[in-house]
């Protein structure tokens, strides 16, 4: 019996929805599935376009592959695998060109392919599959960079068709349906000896590499060396001979060309190497997915290939297979195990990072940066030889290329990280000063977006949870600085710290006049470029928000602004003057000043101890010499002070001036440069330079290099507060062993 279809909320919301929808569908001639069915109930159409619009749109959705997300409220069975791109296929037929014309306000015209086919009751004007384009067409077609223009083929053998008109299909035809019989489909064609049938095979896998987001080609466990049959051969004709001559150059110093088969490529050749191209493409479409990256780093004859590829010469009319090889090379490195310090994937990377193809080098050191992810690796990466490594970096490193600089500085993060004594070989054999490189790293303003947002993805292979002090969904407040220093800033944020003095929230009977509260504002900062009569009003309704009544009028102009009446606000209380309290035993007087305190400290205390000291000499004469003074302020009890300006003296040691006449300072307050403050988010550059300096820093024998920066680096993690953390954690390495 079969599965019981849930049903769906039809609100007066939803039913008007679904008319519009239908109009539109009508009107545009397309075709129109109002209640599609998956995992076994109905597709609220609403439900999903309010999720979507939500989260930015079908392209946003799209770019941050949140199709998932957007199946979650539906509860889909664990046994529908293909929510995510089924969902996609129903919003592309059903809401896109809704989204396009009432979301976005622009035209939209539908696909060819999406319009309703019209309605034949004859049997000769049936429609039937068209017969296949002939193969060099579709070789042609199907190269890595062109296959976005591929036309449909359609399936084989042809179906029976009724005489009626079928039905609408529920999903637009260029998109692959993948159900049960998909895998044995493909398998079966690329088994097949006809040339259409693999041409269409190959044709569908590069289309649907391309677009499935949570495929496993466990799905179909033959398929990777299905296609590497098809390749193999070409890299024993055709790449191995290249590669030999290579290795030949290399022992004998034979500078002989490499060997050419033709001057000019055949046809026949031209199709091998298309077909080999096709291969590497669909491989390196499933590498970007990560259940698929085990499997194809475990496949020995793939690696094989790849390395193969890798190791061709930049100049090589096959560049475009390295290209593909070393995305695959970068895509699966974190599943590659090492078997030596001369493993040859090792040595094939160092080779690349000679090179001088910016392409390469990227993909050379983004491939060594993830690989070291593996634990299992680190063993023999602590033990190879980098001095010429690290001569190789300190290159990059003075290139101007952002991209080139962080995948460079994530290289040396992460060797940096690992438990051998990588980092003081790199300070020890880079050939000029680079902790003050990276120190001027912290300020770099960086361009280069993250690869992607989710926290449990790498950049790099650096876990970008450790870049993130936030969850995904949540948004960062704008950063308020302190407002007690209020004379300090800039507007608006020197009113509003003004405001949240001068003034305090009230009830519904207090309050002020507006015109009163803007003169008070304009008398203490006309002459600073004080904000305007709006822009104030804006600033004091953010610190005290107002009543309804008072923003209706503001907002209507129905009463002018100078004879407003706030709401809801009255003055603050005056602050009670800080007093200054003496110290000297069982004295509890206050002052308001220290002029105050120092003559109270002369006047009585002093005084009273050079009457007690008269007392004692009209007592006993008879010795002078042992007649003494005592300071008792606070817990001093210092003694043996025979004369009264010795104590005068030693009361100085209690207060920054003297007591007995305090001189006026000629500036109150001290007057610093203001620093400035960037507060924008830090991301590449900057942020690996950091990380990179604290791993430096846990090396007892590197803090030496690290030393003449603290003052440097302390200032950097004010300028840049979104930085400070990072910077703090090397100041306090530095600090826990010093």
């Amino acid at each position: 019996m079969s599965h019981a279809v849930k049903d769906i909320d039809r609100t007066p919301e939803y039913d008007q929805f679904m008319q519009q929808l239908r109009d539109f569908h009508e009107s545009k001639g397309t075709p129109f599935q109002p209640e599609p069915i998956l995992g076994g109930q109905k597709l609220d159409l609403l439900k999903i376009y309010q999720t979507v619009i939500k989260a930015g749109g079908y392209k946003k959705v799209t770019e941050n592959r949140g199709w998932k997300q957007v199946g979650d409220p539906f509860d889909f069975p664990p046994t529908c695998t293909n929510s995510a791109y089924i969902l996609k296929l129903v919003y592309t037929k059903n809401l896109l060109g809704w989204e396009e014309e009432h979301y976005w306000k622009r035209p939209w015209n539908p696909p060819k392919e999406q319009l309703e086919p019209k309605t034949v009751t004859t049997p000769s004007s049936v429609s039937t599959p068209s017969a296949s384009k002939p193969r060099d067409s579709a070789r042609k077609t199907a190269t890595a960079f062109t296959y976005q223009n591929t036309q449909p083929i359609p399936a084989f053998p042809p179906p029976m068709m009724p005489v009626a008109a079928p039905p609408a299909p529920i999903f637009p035809q260029p998109q692959v349906y993948v159900d049960e019989s998909f895998p044995t489909r493909i398998m079966h064609s690329l088994m097949c000896t006809l040339p259409n049938e693999v041409d269409w095979a190959f044709n569908v896998l590069v289309r649907f590499s391309c677009t499935a987001e949570n495929f496993s080609i466990d799905y179909m466990p033959t398929l990777i060396d299905k296609l590497i049959d098809y390749a193999e051969p070409f890299f024993n004709t055709h790449i191995q001979p290249v590669l030999e001559h290579l290795e030949q150059v290399q022992e004998q110093e034979d500078d002989s060309p490499a060997p050419v088969e033709n001057l000019f490529s055949s046809k026949k050749i031209q199709q091998e190497y298309e077909r080999v191209l096709q291969v590497f493409h669909v491989i390196r479409n499933f590498s970007f997915t990560d259940i698929n990256i085990r499997s194809l780093a475990q496949n020995a004859r793939l690696r094989q290939l790849l390395m193969m590829a890798i190791s061709l010469p930049t100049d090589s009319q096959y560049a475009e297979l390295s290209r593909h090889s070393l995305d695959i090379m970068e895509s699966i490195s974190p599943q590659i195990v090492l078997q030596s310090t001369g493993d040859d994937y090792l040595n094939a990377m160092h080779r690349l990072l000679a090179s001088a193809d910016r392409a390469v080098v990227l993909g050379a050191l983004r491939s060594l940066t993830r690989v070291a992810v593996s634990e299992s690796n680190e063993s023999i990466l602590v033990a190879v030889q980098y001095q010429d490594i690290i001569v190789r970096m300190s290159q990059f490193l003075l290139v101007d290329d952002e991209e080139l600089v962080a995948a460079t500085l994530e290289y040396l993060y992460q060797y940096t990280s690992l438990k051998g004594n990588f980092s003081v070989t790199l300070l020890k054999n880079y050939p000029g000063n680079l902790v003050g490189l990276l120190v001027g790293y912290l300020s770099y303003k960086s361009t280069l977006a993250p690869r992607t947002s989710a926290l449990n993805t790498t950049i790099h292979s650096i876990p970008a949870a450790q870049f993130a002090k936030e969850s995904k969904g949540q948004a960062q407040p704008p950063a308020i600085p302190d407002l007690t220093e209020y004379m300090n800033l800039d507007e608006p944020y020197r009113c509003l710290g003004w405001l949240r003095e001068k003034l305090v929230a009230g009830t519904t009977e207090d309050k002020i006049e507006f015109k009163k509260i803007f003169g008070e504002y304009n008398e203490l900062f006309g002459n600073q470029k004080p904000l305007a009569i709006k822009e104030f009003y804006t600033v004091l309704k953010i610190a005290f928000p107002q009543p309804d009544s008072v923003e209706e009028a503001v907002k209507t102009g129905s009463v002018p602004m100078n004879d407003l009446v706030l709401g809801k606000v009255k003055y603050a209380p005056p602050k009670e003057p800080e007093m200054i309290a003496c110290q000297w035993a069982d004295c509890s007087e206050k002052f308001e000043d220290e002029n105050g305190l120092h003559a109270h400290l002369v006047d009585v205390h002093l005084k009273s101890l050079e009457e007690t000291a008269k007392e004692d000499d009209n007592m006993d004469t008879s010795d002078d010499q042992q007649k003494t003074y005592e300071c008792r302020w606070m817990a001093c009890g210092r003694k043996g002070f025979k004369q009264r300006s010795r104590v005068f003296q030693h009361l100085q040691t209690h207060f920054p001036g003297k007591v007995t006449k305090p001189t006026k300072r000629r500036n109150d307050k001290l007057s610093f440069e203001k620093i400035p403050v960037d507060d924008e988010d830090v991301s590449g550059v900057p942020l690996t330079a950091a990380l990179l300096l604290r791993n430096l820093a846990r090396t007892r024998e590197l803090q030496s290099f690290l030393l003449p920066y603290k003052v440097e680096l302390a200032q950097l993690a004010f300028q840049r507060p979104k930085l400070g953390s990072y910077v703090i954690s090397v100041l306090e390495e530095l600090h826990a062993t010093s």
